[in-house]
């Protein structure tokens, strides 16, 4: 025991208040993540699409297939959308000067449209979407997936806009200001935020990945269960997903290529060094001690390419036979590369929460206020800076104290990623049957 306790207070001593902020709020958007993006893929396009079509083929198992698949979205859009509320809480507890810049600015998108969309209006739609079936014409009832469709893309749509703000602040203007506690106000044109290079390329990326990664899953899960109930449902939901898979993979990777151009050409170039390993060859060598990232994340944008061209090849196999290790080893893969790619663009920033202003802007900063203050502006916004110390310093003497608590936090966490992993496994794979099938099969089942 008193080994196992000096190695818990050596392990903390290396831990700062810095690394514990930003991976809870890293852990918190990996299950987030995985949940918003699947919701988006099935409830956003694939189940409306998938009625339709059997509706027009007259293919009564693809309508069985959307009706199933909805049991997913009523699973899982609550635990998605709670963590999305964790990361709220952990952005506003850990960060505050962040929230307070950020969410100043940009609250009528992240809080008055996003929120609202997600609340008041996707949530209803995916409720009476689901009960609808079998219950309206089947043209209504395509147009309320349409439109549950429509409400949940504008949910992405909106936060990606906050994301490619903090990667290009486009629109905002820097004030000096005596009176604030930082030094500073920061003002937003809005005519501007839309124009950001970097948006429309993050948001087609996170859609045609959401909808690829919901086609990877399916189809794993399709290919998986079909080894022990080979039929018509589950080859069709195999097949179908496949294609879906492969088509929006392809189309993920072209714009999250066109995405990581478009960092590399408009973002401070933390990011672009941390991501590609050395610094842009349009940055001024005496300006690396400001932009120098805390993270080298080459490593893990090697991993993601690499992880992109497997599944590629597996996708591919996939087309001509059904196998459980591929289909297995394709689960696992793409909540991976999903994940790491999330996080890799959120640990590129550092040290700063928000990027300090582009090398654009320095000229007019420096000319306008002088460098001392552009440089005070930029030190401002690292997350060192902004974190609130004190409470998590005295987490760190806690847990320093009672190192259990760092051992039962981290089998906590492992069990409830791996009961996550469960969930949407069993949500995607369960095959709903009416409850006067069930009774037909009792009747004839031998006493």
């Amino acid at each position: 025991m008193k080994r196992s306790r000096w190695w818990s207070i050596e392990v903390i001593g290396m831990v700062s208040a810095t690394d514990i902020a930003v991976g809870l709020i890293a852990w918190a958007f990996s299950v987030h993540l995985p949940l918003v993006y699947t919701v988006l893929g099935l409830g956003g396009w694939l189940l409306p699409t998938l009625e339709l079509i059997g509706h027009r083929r007259n293919r009564q198992v693809y309508v069985e297939l959307a009706h199933n698949m909805a049991n997913y979205l009523i699973t899982v859009y609550a635990i998605g959308g709670l963590f999305g509320t964790i990361i709220t809480v952990f952005l506003a507890g850990l960060l505050p000067i962040f929230t307070n810049i950020a969410g100043a600015l940009l609250w009528p998108v992240w809080g008055g449209i996003a929120i609202a969309f997600g609340v008041a209006i996707a949530l209803p739609f995916i409720g009476f979407y689901y009960r609808s079936f079998g219950r309206v014409s089947p043209v209504k009832h395509v147009a309320i997936g349409y439109g549950m469709a429509i409400a949940l893309t504008v949910i992405p749509a909106m936060f990606r806009l906050v994301f490619a703000f903090i990667n290009y602040p486009a629109g905002v203007e820097v004030f000096k200001d005596e009176t604030s506690i930082v030094g500073f106000t920061l003002g937003i044109n809005w005519s501007q935020v839309f124009l950001n290079p970097t948006y429309i390329p993050l948001f087609l990326a996170t859609l045609f990945g959401a909808i690829a990664m919901t086609g990877v899953l399916m189809n794993s899960i399709f290919g998986w269960r079909y080894a022990v109930d080979r039929s018509e449902y589950r080859l069709t939901g195999y097949r179908i997903s496949n294609w879906v898979s492969l088509v929006f993979g392809v189309l993920y990777a072209v714009f999250a290529g066109l995405y990581l151009y478009e960092v590399y050409l408009y973002s401070p170039p933390t990011v672009a060094w941390s991501i590609f390993g050395k610094p842009p060859a349009y940055l001024p060598s005496s300006l690396y001690p400001v932009y120098e990232p805390t993270m080298m994340l080459t490593g893990v944008f090697y991993m993601d390419v690499a992880l992109g061209a497997i599944l590629l090849i597996l996708i591919t196999l996939s087309l001509k036979f059904i196998n459980r290790p591929i289909s297995a080893l394709k689960l696992v893969l793409v909540l991976l590369l999903m994940v790491s790619a999330e996080v890799m663009n959120g640990l590129a920033h550092l040290p700063y929460a928000i990027v300090p202003p582009p090398l654009s802007a320095v000229p007019v900063l420096v000319k306008a206020y002088g460098l001392q203050f552009t440089l005070q502006v930029a030190d401002t916004l690292k997350v060192s800076t902004l974190l609130t110390p004190p409470q998590l310093n005295a987490l760190l003497q806690l847990v320093s104290v009672e190192p259990g608590l760092l051992y039962g936090s981290l089998v906590v966490f492992a069990f409830f990623n791996a009961l996550l992993l469960y969930i949407i496994y069993a949500a995607l794979s369960w095959k709903w049957v009416p409850p006067q099938v069930i009774r037909l099969r009792n009747r004839d089942r031998p006493p």
